[in-house]
């Protein structure tokens, strides 16, 4: 037997584990991202978006089907490459941990990805007289289509179901119908009615609402794990003496109470006020305006619908620039603001439970804080 001592041996090693990373490097050192935080408040499983173009020179020959994030750790995390309704990729999202004022750095590889646990679900429900739901391991929604109208049933206010679960629950819910009761995950207690809801937008002319109706069709442009986003549209209708069209553009990513709504009205020949409104319970409950930062947000009193003591749900919106006003009327607290016509709108909506994970009004009404702060002041992204 021919002796190979240890040190030959352990150079052998070394020297084959050399070449093995130089090899995984040459292949998968990919590209070095840079996420900063400008903001003075941690900022947790919060969304990083990267233009597709842009990733594309950086890591040439990357597809939507050959790309993983890894964090610092060299650790995969989820993330979702969007398409918009589009056929080709546009970008691509995951979600970031960075600390207040402070930096992390992940790595995009090319790579198949693993199959991700979605953590957002959202769907076309022609089961239930055309319903759209979508949720993600916060807060669930859904908005009214036309099956619901042809039955006399109008309403284009955004309806809230809530959860104290992380569970996705559309489909389990939609296939039982058991979901006006909470037995243990959360349930569906908003009354929306021919209203806005949980902060619909709509036209405000002469002093009033102009409601429109159910939507006519939908599309979903992206579904998980990341990101769910999908387009309603809406018949035209009557504002004045104009008659308009509606679209609606949602948004929602995990770990977020908040909807990104991008509205956009054609038809206006001149200009267009509009609202959007949270609607009010008789009983009363606590409300928060502060018209010149865009903040409104309603603490609603206990619920007690289908049983007692649901809790309290709360409901609040953020726009990104001053209010006109914010003021009760018509049922609703309503946000005043004018439309930029030939462009479209964007504002956010969220919502939250007294028994999954909001405890308080003031608790709520820092959260919609926060929300204005972090899209004022988005994670800062570099690519090297």
């Amino acid at each position: 037997m021919k002796y190979v001592n240890s040190w030959d041996m352990n150079q052998c090693i070394v020297g084959t584990l050399l070449f093995c990373l130089a090899i995984g490097c040459s292949q998968e050192s990919g590209v070095r991202v840079t996420v900063r935080n400008p903001l003075s408040l941690d900022r947790q499983k919060e969304t990083v978006e990267i233009g597709w173009t842009e990733l594309q020179r950086k890591l040439e020959g990357v597809t939507d089907s050959t790309l993983v994030v890894w964090d610092a750790a060299g650790k995969e995390i989820p993330s979702q490459v969007l398409f918009k309704g589009e056929k080709q990729p546009q970008s691509l999202v995951f979600q970031a941990d960075v600390a207040a004022g402070s930096e992390a750095v992940y790595r995009l590889v090319k790579r198949h990805p693993q199959v991700y646990e979605p953590q957002v679900y959202g769907r076309f429900v022609p089961e239930r007289m055309d319903d759209y739901a979508w949720e993600n391991n916060l807060v669930g929604h859904r908005m009214y289509g036309p099956a619901l109208e042809a039955t006399g049933e109008i309403s284009n206010g955004i309806d809230v179901w809530v959860k104290k679960t992380g569970e996705l629950l559309i489909d389990e819910w939609y296939r039982t119908g058991d979901y006006h009761k909470d037995q243990g995950k959360g349930m569906d207690c908003y009354k929306v009615g021919r209203t806005l809801g949980a902060g619909a937008l709509a036209p405000y002319r002469d002093g009033k609402i102009v409601l429109g109706n159910n939507y006519i069709r939908q599309q979903t442009l992206d579904k998980g794990p990341v990101r769910i986003s999908f387009r309603l549209d809406y018949a035209p209708f009557q504002v004045g003496k104009e008659e308009i069209t509606e679209t609606r553009v949602i948004t929602l990513d995990a770990n977020s109470r908040f909807n990104r709504i991008e509205e956009r009205f054609a038809g206006i020949k001149d200009s267009l006020e509009v609202v959007a409104g949270i609607v009010l319970r008789s009983e009363p409950g606590q409300m928060w305006k502060e018209a010149e930062r865009g903040l409104m947000g309603y603490w609603e009193p206990q619920n007690n619908d289908n049983g007692e003591n649901n809790g309290h749900l709360a409901v609040g919106v953020v726009f990104l620039q001053p209010l006109k006003e914010i003021a009760e009327k018509e049922g609703h607290l309503l946000g005043r603001t004018d439309y930029p016509v030939g462009e479209s709108f964007v504002y956010y909506m969220g919502s939250g439970w007294s028994k999954g994970g909001v405890e308080s009004p003031e608790s709520w009404f820092e959260m919609l804080e926060q929300e204005r702060e972090k899209r004022l002041h988005p994670l800062q992204v570099d690519m090297e």
